[in-house]
């Protein structure tokens, strides 16, 4: 899966999506999704690298628990096949967000 396939799949969702961060400029609030990609594990051999995948984490950034729409993504990864991995959910008490991450 491609940077632009997993943007263009996550805008599905219809909330706010960036890559990494949104510009700093911008005003966005929760929910919205950001997503990165995570250091592949590549196959090499013979000092070359055969296969390079793309791995990314995705952020998903609530103000409360929202199961629908956790539910929802997982739907989303399911539906187009891609498997996924919950990594954690945690409670950022100074911003008062809650992030859901998703390994894919």
């Amino acid at each position: 899966m491609t940077h632009k396939q997993i943007y263009d799949l996550l805008k599905t969702l219809y909330i706010p999506v960036a890559y990494d961060h949104f510009d700093s400029n911008k005003t966005v609030k929760p929910p919205f999704i950001v997503y990165r990609e995570t250091a592949p594990e590549t196959f090499k051999a013979d000092g070359i690298t055969y296969y390079r995948p793309y791995e990314f984490e995705i952020d998903v950034v609530t103000e409360k628990k929202d199961v629908t729409l956790l539910e929802s993504i997982e739907t989303l990864l399911t539906e187009n096949k891609i498997p996924y991995d919950i990594d954690s959910e945690i409670w950022d008490d100074d911003e008062k967000i809650y992030h859901n991450f998703y390994e894919i």
